[in-house]
């Protein structure tokens, strides 16, 4: 694992990151509207959940964790689900 600087500010850039929302969920064994959730409200993830994101990214968890604090301090809107396009309204 690494602690070198990301490229991201928050939890949900690095998530965004990995690729497809629908595999990111699968890897991480959560639904994927709760991905979305938990990419909209950091605070949410379990400690599991974050041991798994790090192990995806290849990033030490307290990168991760690093990362959330950021986020939860500085919230955001998370990035859409595919570059380019707009986050579908319901």
């Amino acid at each position: 694992m690494t602690t070198k600087k990301l490229p991201f500010d928050t939890l949900a850039e690095l998530i965004h990151s990995l690729g497809e929302r629908g595999k990111t969920a699968k890897a991480l064994e959560i639904n994927p509207r709760t991905l979305v959730t938990r990419m909209q409200e950091p605070a949410t993830f379990t400690v599991g959940e974050l041991l798994k994101v790090a192990k995806l990214a290849g990033v030490d968890l307290a990168v991760v964790a690093g990362l959330a604090e950021n986020q939860i301090n500085n919230p955001i809107e998370p990035p859409a689900p595919v570059l380019g396009r707009p986050v579908r309204q319901h």
